[in-house]
């Protein structure tokens, strides 16, 4: 029997089955009960059912842990914001992708289980009608006019972009329109000859490449708002006369204004839901997608609250906007409406009125302390049977041996099966116990949503070349890139990078030189200076830099040398103490973390002191891998010392230290100004007797006077924010103590791959499992905005920063929030602050002590409060992409959905330079190029971090990219730029890509790359059949370019040293060394069976291949490539 069967009374089901014409009322239930209840009326009734939760908070655990219980493809999401965000702000994706998702699954007429909250059923939606008729269905071997599928992708909220990345993209090229719908799991490829679309297939995103045929397909609107040119051209005309007669306010004017523009353009629509009514005839919601079906409320006198807040916070709206206007547009159901449809209200605390007592009692979590249940257990009467969910086996053993008196007094069945919570069912005297209520060992749920891209994604850079982009050339310096230059040398033609320098000198860069030219990036935004040409500071600038990185590098080298010299007894394995340890880690450990455990411990188990870097985010858990490791050497009995760069951090390891350690035993002590002077002297005493395990500290524990008995690790955290003086003594301790030490800055791919074998590095890249995307929302500055995020967050036990950036202002700030939140506690902090009071106030913050906290850019990095899950920025416009990336990181560390609200002063007052940055941030609000931009500054950041103050100066000199690749080549000794070699401007064929085959500069530039890459004829089939799967079919032109490629390439490890062209046949003069290292009798073989007649002869010391070159239809390059290839194998040396 399954524990969903064994949970569920099926008297409750039957009876709401049977009187499912009429609300019925289940009081003194409980929320695991609630869950495993409705599953169970889903699996019976084979009926859609709504579950209706209060808010946003409560609505994603139901939707978390149900997915436990109930196929995942069962189960949707329909998440809508308060009503004030949605009609304000432009938000970030995800709920609207989620929403849109539930929206076309329900369509096909299937039944779900579907979490949303009340708002979600207020919400107007265009009908099901106006769903199934936007529709398009297309066919292969139909003839379909281009034209009207690209209007119809961009009435339908499709964006136009060169490459398709996320869902709502199109692209188009030659015969090919790709798009991605939001109901299929890839991207889709139409392809037409004329009218007639030929093909369709699915796409993998990554390598562009078709995967599967189809013979239909439907597209669908990305967005839930969309009309015809003919609808929109009504509502425009009808809101232009109420801007004209209606009585408007300047706020409204102008917002309305704005709208009518986004109206016209289809842009922002996820922000006019509001004109539904005015659009369309009968507005719908998302209840009558499903025609037959369950609706279920939880809790209901809370939604009950949250309408009266949601009138309060619309009256603060509307004196915020000085009318009544948008309100009066905006036409919700009202919450009434909604509690009539309910055939089911449950509610976990005690309700008011009739209705049926379920009888079952929540049980509160025990947090380990296995004593204090077996006590709840015996002093609860009548209990007749206990079940008992602990999946992880070692903590099973832990439970058994502890609790053998329960087993002989009670019946106790055990189950592996996943248990949502604690609960006793008095009805039954049966009490549910799960894990985590046992031993607060977190559930960890793979929760499947639909984002539209994943935030934690590891750094990348975005190479694409954009016109005006900074570049660097390795040969020239930094210049400007201002597009593709086509130019004809005889009857070829060529495409050339063209650069321009100081004075407006030009530069024209061949494509098959490009690799030398980097795109330039730096930590700043400041205009770099352009080089000049034929100056000889570039070469100098150069030399330089290489000079510092040589030093870096011989640097590292001699440190990695003394440090292998140096040896120390390994650390022991305590097996049983340590799996024990791991299992107290109330979380899953994702696979860089588990990664990173390994590589730590197996360190200690060598003879040679550790020195590793732990690189991840704050919350991606690199104090786990600190805390393993202290562990091990705790239990070899050596000391560790974690040196952490702040007092509130120093606070926040002492408790998690003390926490996972004092069960063992052993014993942990803080060193900081908020310990009494008397603790202060014990802590330091007991750690020279050997009385004290770990200490924690900042600098304070490198200090002279602390002398520990017998130190095995040093722990640090964020050495790059210490002094050259701490830096100094932490490097003599390296020398004989293992050292961990982590940073908060991610390092890039690059870096890592040339400081390898230098420095033992892991890294952190992917965060715990169940952390939803961090809603963005960008706004203009509204106190009603203000007040509804704050509120919001508080109702639900949150806290917010608040980010003002004005130290002047922020005593004013304090005063202004506390008039328009007066219940709300609030704090501030910026860095002016004598440091005891700000360390005062942050851990004050810290232990939810305030629910505001107005601060500076100094929480941009190191604290983490899980607890903060609401961030809103003052003035966003004022930040740097890469501020705002981990700034907005301090949210979202829970399992929690968090919201970042980045306002900005309104429209008109900001100039053309904010107002483009503006864009900017709208771009990586939607996850678009921005966010690679974010992604691209922290990284040249982290590498900063790493290499020290003086090299990050040196980064910027001459670009990050270039900086890495002088990196590269100091670390391996390779050349990464190859001499340019003069036969290589010899050309045999066009270097062209035709402008109307890749319609966008950045696709011709990435084919003219993947051109450069060919090595083997099987390389260059592959590339036409990508080409033409992408693009269409291949000019000859194009095919000759590719061939020419690979015949240069071969030709020069065949050391082939002249071509001589007849009318009718080719000759190829190889160079005098080829005579030793060649097989003679292969290559006369090879020679004689190739298809095309060639002779192969000497002359004057030189092997000379004659090839007939007959048929005028087919270019010599493919057969001298066929030849070439197969010769090849035939040399002992190959350059």
């Amino acid at each position: 029997m399954t524990l969903n069967h064994m949970v569920v009374h099926q008297e409750h089901i039957e009876t709401i089955k049977t009187q499912r014409q009429q609300t019925l009322v289940f009081k003194h239930s409980t929320h695991p009960y609630n869950m495993y209840l409705l599953h169970k009326l889903y699996e019976q009734t084979k009926k859609t059912v709504f579950i209706v939760l209060p808010n946003l908070y409560e609505a994603q655990q139901y939707y978390d842990h149900m997915q436990k219980i109930v196929d995942s493809n069962s189960i949707l999401f329909y998440p809508v914001d308060q009503t004030l965000t949605y009609l304000m702000a432009l938000g970030s994706p995800e709920f609207k992708t989620e929403r849109l998702f539930t929206t076309y699954q329900l369509l096909s007429g299937k039944p779900f289980i579907v979490i949303t909250t009340y708002q979600g059923l207020t919400r107007t939606t265009l009908s099901v009608d106006d769903y199934e008729s936007a529709k398009k269905t297309l066919n292969t071997n139909k003839s379909y006019t281009r034209k009207d599928i690209l209007n119809y992708l961009i009435y339908n909220g499709y964006q136009n972009v060169h490459t398709v990345e996320k869902p709502g993209d199109f692209s188009t090229r030659g015969s090919i329109i790709d798009f991605y719908s939001l109901q299929y799991a890839h991207p889709v490829r139409l392809d037409f000859f004329g009218k007639t679309l030929e093909t369709i297939k699915f796409f993998e995103l990554h390598t562009q490449r078709s995967i599967v045929k189809l013979d239909t397909i439907d597209i669908v609107p990305v967005n839930e708002l969309f009309y015809t040119d003919q609808m929109k051209d009504s509502l425009v005309s009808k809101l232009e006369k109420d801007l004209n007669t209606e009585n408007l306010s300047e706020k409204e004017s102008k917002k309305l204004t704005q709208d009518i523009e986004n109206i016209q353009d289809r842009r922002h629509l996820e922000q006019l839901d509001l004109y539904i009514h005015a659009l369309y005839q009968k507005p719908s919601n998302i209840l009558e997608f499903s025609e037959d079906h369950f609706v279920v409320m939880v809790d209901a006198h809370k939604m009950m609250l949250n309408e009266t807040q949601k009138e309060s916070e619309f009256q603060t709206y509307s004196h915020a906007m000085g009318g009544n206007y948008f309100l009066n547009m905006l036409k919700e159901r009202s919450l009434d409406d909604i509690m009539n449809i309910a055939q089911l209200k449950l509610f976990t605390q005690h309700a008011e009125g009739d209705g049926f007592s379920l009888n079952m009692e929540a049980i509160p979590p025990y947090q380990q302390n296995i004593q204090l249940l077996l006590h709840d257990i015996k002093t609860t009467p009548n209990i007749k049977k206990i079940v008992i969910s602990i999946p992880t086996q070692a903590l099973k053993e832990v439970f058994l041996e502890q609790a053998k008196t329960l087993l002989i007094q009670y019946p106790v069945i055990f189950t592996d099966d996943y248990m949502i919570g604690s609960f006793y069912d008095r009805n039954n005297q049966t009490m549910y116990l799960d894990e985590t209520s046992i031993f607060n060992k977190q559930k960890t749920i793979r929760s499947s949503y639909r984002s539209v891209m994943n935030q934690a994604t590891k750094i990348h850079h975005s190479d694409d070349l954009t016109l005006g982009d900074y570049v660097v050339h390795y040969d020239y310096g930094i210049g400007q890139y201002i597009g593709i230059k086509t130019m004809e040398l005889g009857s070829q033609k060529r495409d050339y990078l063209h650069l321009i320098y100081a004075n407006e000198e030009a530069l024209y860069v061949p494509m098959d030189q490009m690799d030398r030219v980097l795109k330039y990036s730096q930590k700043d935004t400041a205009t770099p200076k352009l080089s000049k040409l034929g100056s000889k500071v570039w070469q100098q600038t150069k030399a330089s830099v290489k000079q510092k990185i040589k030093d870096l590098s011989d640097r590292l080298i001699q440190i990695y040398a003394e440090r292998e010299t140096v040896t120390r007894k390994s650390f022991d394995i305590v097996k049983d103490l340590e799996t024990s340890f791991a299992l107290d880690f109330p979380y899953e450990p994702t696979i860089d973390q588990e990664k990173a455990i390994i590589e730590t411990l197996y360190d200690m188990e060598g003879d040679k002191p550790m020195d590793r870097l732990i690189c991840g985010d704050v919350g991606f858990g690199k104090t786990e891998v600190a805390l393993r490791a202290s562990f091990r050497a705790v239990t070899n009995a050596k000391q560790v010392i974690v040196l952490v760069p702040t007092t509130v951090l120093a606070r926040q390891h002492y408790h998690t230290f003390k926490e996972r350690f004092e069960k063992y035993g052993a014993t942990v002590g803080i060193l900081s100004r908020f310990v009494s002077t008397e603790y202060q002297k014990k802590y330091i005493n007991d750690f020279q007797k050997g009385l004290l395990d770990v200490l924690v500290g900042t600098h304070r524990v490198l200090s002279k006077d602390i002398i520990p008995k017998d130190l095995g690790l040093l722990v640090v955290d964020e050495e790059q924010r210490f002094g050259v003086e701490q830096k100094e003594i932490i490097r003599e301790i390296k020398k004989s103590v293992d050292t961990l030490t982590m940073s908060a800055t991610p390092i890039p791919r690059t870096l890592q791959m040339s400081l390898m074998g230098l420095k033992d590095m892991s890294m952190i890249e992917t965060p715990p499992k169940n952390r939803y995307p961090v809603q963005t929302y960008l706004v203009e500055r509204n106190e009603a905005l203000v007040k509804e995020a704050i509120e919001r967050e508080v109702a639900r036990g949150g806290q917010i920063f608040y980010l003002f950036n004005r130290v002047a202002g922020m005593t004013g700030m304090l005063q202004k929030l506390k008039k328009l939140v007066p219940e709300a506690r609030i704090a501030y902090a910026h860095g002016k602050l004598h440091r005891e009071e700000l360390e005062a106030v942050l851990t004050n913050f810290i232990e939810h002590e305030y629910d505001v906290l107005i601060s500076t850019t100094i929480i941009e990095t190191g604290i983490d409060i899980p607890n903060t899950n609401t961030l809103i920025i003052h003035d966003a416009d004022k930040l740097g992409l890469s501020q705002l990336y981990q700034i907005r990181g301090r949210v979202g560390r829970s399992d929690r959905i968090a919201y970042a609200y980045l306002f900005y002063e309104q429209y008109l007052t900001i100039n053309d330079e904010a107002r483009k940055r503006l864009q900017a941030i709208q771009d990586f609000t939607a996850l678009g190029s921005g966010y690679k931009i974010a992604l691209r500054d922290l990284a040249i950041r982290g590498a900063g971090d790493i290499l020290g103050q003086e090299q990050s100066g040196f980064i910027d000199t001459v670009g990050y990219e270039l900086y890495m690749k002088l990196v590269e080549e100091a670390t391996t000794g390779k050349k990464v730029f190859d001499d340019i070699d003069p036969k290589d401007n010899e050309t045999y064929a066009a270097r062209h890509v035709d402008p109307n085959y890749a319609n966008y500069d950045t696709l011709r530039i990435e084919i003219h790359k993947r051109i450069a890459t060919l090595h083997t004829l099987e390389d260059v089939n592959q590339l036409k059949e990508e080409l033409i799967d992408r693009f269409g079919p291949i000019d000859i032109e194009l095919r000759q370019y590719m061939y020419e490629k690979l015949f240069k390439k071969l030709s020069h490890q065949l050391k082939v040293i002249q071509v001589s062209q007849t009318p009718n046949d080719i000759k190829f003069t190889f160079h005098k060394d080829m005579s030793t290292v060649y097989n003679h009798a292969s290559f006369l073989k090879t020679v004689k069976a190739f298809h095309a007649p060639s002779i192969l002869d000497f002359e004057r010391g030189h092997i000379v291949l004659k090839m007939e070159h007959q048929n005028k239809n087919e270019h010599w390059l493919y057969l001298a490539s066929q030849l070439f290839e197969a010769l090849l194998p035939y040399t002992k040396h190959v350059l």
